[in-house]
């Protein structure tokens, strides 16, 4: 029983909230508008399916609610949810957006009650960079 409570410490080694992660893997700087870039956040959340519950332009501040997760393996793991906050502010090069994002899964003693899940940083990073992406593509015309 001691040895794998031994091997504990490393496993979790390299495991991060998406919170974690340095701001720079969190944000871009576009050189656009405030309010184009601001709108565009609010709408490429919307149409991934977010319920967008706060969006303050004057604040830059959005904020969604959680939507549900779908993954091949959630019969496996249990649901997942997501939720994302967004910060919109003027940069000396353009317009910053930070991006913040909570992903839980349901615990597994059938209570209900979900918690945030760790990621690795590579799978962090992924998230961010899929939707920074999608982000990219409502600002490319521009």
């Amino acid at each position: 029983m001691k040895r794998p409570l031994l091997l504990l410490p490393f496993l979790l080694i390299g495991c991060v909230t998406t919170q974690s992660l340095p701001a720079e893997d969190r944000s871009r700087t576009y050189d656009l508008d405030y309010d184009f870039v601001f709108d565009a956040t609010v709408q490429m959340l919307a149409e991934q399916g977010f319920a967008i519950i706060d969006a303050e332009k004057d604040e830059g501040i959005i904020n969604t609610d959680y939507r549900a997760e779908g993954s091949f393996l959630s019969f496996l793991s249990g649901p997942t949810r997501l939720k994302v906050s967004a910060l919109v502010s003027d940069a000396p090069n353009g317009t910053r957006v930070l991006l913040n994002f909570d992903l839980q899964d349901v615990d597994d003693d059938a209570r209900g009650i979900y918690n945030s899940r760790s990621l690795t940083p590579r799978a962090a990073r992924r998230y961010y960079r899929d939707f920074f992406g999608s982000l990219e593509d409502y600002l490319a015309p521009y």
